[in-house]
């Protein structure tokens, strides 16, 4: 969560407890209903009830009120800094916005990662235990890296380009750290980080009206995004849509999309799927990657936004980790699973590669 703290209006107090009665009943039903399942559901009893329970509430809340009853991103990295060890590092980046440090900062590699939730739900746990699994993992096979967290003012609290600035100055104030060249430089961003991803490198080949330009000597090392979500359409008519084996449903679409847009319009930098091909040419990064799980509901709109960068981008690459959810790398380790996910294993190798 941002700085700025969410405010509930009467009735959505008053409707938390009939919805949490309801995600219980969910989650009763998926108990009862979870030992008999199929290969496009959860591969265990207890992600396929995590799985009904994060579906369950997204569905049934507004970010309003998840934003109201979960604690925000700097408690949940001092928590995670004090189960670790390690000394929190935070950093005020302006505009209401923080960055944490995972790792040593003087590393020779900074991943910036751009936290996913709609646009209007803090990191949780598992982020910051995929970051240190990042940072571990990559130093044993010979990489020094850190990762940069980026808190941005959640929706609706604030809205586009709000974010998008944030996560834009964010890169900026990394690549104005003594000895930071763009090329050990990464961007990394899930769901609505991934949108972000996206905007960011929109915007340092076509900057924003609104925002300052950041021009670069030479590319960012890489980028990875996980289940971007690029498209903000609100509904999807005709389509049939299975989300029995995912962590959301096609119900969040639209108010998400909502309370991130507001009154403004949706261009490029918003919905990167809709770009011409020339408009992913001139993007200032080596290579990106591009994961998505093989049962979340995303996968098309995935696969088609893969297939339109690759026409204007040579170095872009699509992986699908089988019979996985919407940003499972991260999702597996907040419900308590720490078995290696195959998205997971290739963001690993994909930027052990780069560095």
């Amino acid at each position: 969560m941002s700085l700025t703290k969410v405010k509930l209006s009467l009735k959505e107090k008053l409707d938390l407890l009939p919805a949490v009665g309801s995600i219980l009943v969910a989650y009763i039903y998926a108990l009862l209903t979870g030992f008999r399942r199929t290969e496009r559901q959860a591969k265990t009893l207890a992600l396929h009830l995590g799985y009904a329970l994060f579906r369950k509430t997204s569905a049934r809340m507004t970010a309003s009120q998840m934003q109201y009853l979960l604690p925000p991103d700097l408690k949940i990295y001092e928590r995670f800094s004090k189960s670790t060890g390690g000394v929190p590092e935070s950093v005020q980046l302006g505009d209401g916005a923080l960055g944490h440090w995972v790792g040593d900062r003087n590393a020779d590699n900074v991943i910036i990662w751009y936290h996913g939730g709609g646009f209007g739900l803090p990191a949780n746990m598992g982020y910051f235990k995929f970051y240190a699994q990042l940072v571990r993992d990559l130093k044993a096979s010979g990489k020094s890296v850190a990762v940069f967290s980026l808190t941005y003012t959640l929706a609706p609290i604030a809205v586009y380009p709000t974010q998008l600035r944030q996560a834009v100055n964010c890169l900026r104030y990394i690549l104005s750290q003594p000895n930071r060249d763009p090329s050990t430089v990464f961007l990394g961003g899930d769901s609505a980080g991934g949108n972000l991803v996206g905007g960011v490198l929109s915007h340092l080949a076509h900057p924003h009206a609104e925002i300052d330009a950041l021009p670069l000597h030479s590319n960012l090392g890489g980028a990875v995004m996980i289940a971007p979500w690029t498209l903000l359409d609100k509904d999807f008519p005709g389509v049939k849509i299975y989300d029995g084996g995912d962590i959301i449903t096609t119900a969040v679409a639209g108010p998400w999309a909502t309370a991130y847009i507001g009154s403004g319009k949706r261009d490029y930098y918003t919905d990167l799927s809709t770009a011409p091909a020339d408009w992913f040419t001139t993007f200032p990064v080596n290579s990106v990657l591009i994961v998505g799980g093989g049962n979340e509901i995303l996968l098309p709109m995935i696969q088609d936004f893969a297939g339109k960068f690759k026409e204007g981008f040579e170095n872009v690459e699509l992986f699908v980790g089988r019979g996985e959810c919407h940003v499972a790398p991260v999702y597996h380790l907040e419900m308590g699973d720490n078995t290696k996910t195959e998205q997971g294993n290739k963001v690993e190798a994909f930027l052990t590669e780069l560095m």
